[in-house]
């Protein structure tokens, strides 16, 4: 039995090593035989043309659209604010409580 520690570390890394490369191995095999791999395409059929929408149908649409990513955005800075004001209020808070006590500024 060996005491040597460079010994042990490279029998360790040897062995991790030879571990990894058969894993790799193994995962090349089981890609090159992958069950789940889709059998050869079926020639697709021909798409059916859409009649576009009208001019007015389309801005229609795009106002709706335009509406609900406002609608999102408002909400998202509406909570924002609210977060903001909450984490200010903490600091207030902490700082109030902090200054009576007379300690060490920390400074973060």
């Amino acid at each position: 039995m060996t005491e040597n520690p460079w010994l042990i570390a490279v029998i360790n890394m040897t062995i991790v090593f030879g571990v990894l490369i058969i894993l790799g191995i193994l995962m090349k095999v089981i890609y090159w035989i992958d069950p789940t791999k889709k059998k050869k395409a079926q020639p697709k059929k021909a798409a059916v043309p859409v009649k576009p929408a009208s001019n007015a149908a389309q801005k229609r649409q795009e106002e709706e659209k335009v509406a609900a990513i406002a609608a999102v955005l408002a909400m998202i800075q509406d909570e924002d604010d609210a977060v903001a004001a909450a984490l200010m209020a903490a600091i207030a808070e902490h700082k109030r409580k902090m200054e009576p006590m007379a300690l060490p500024h920390h400074y973060f």
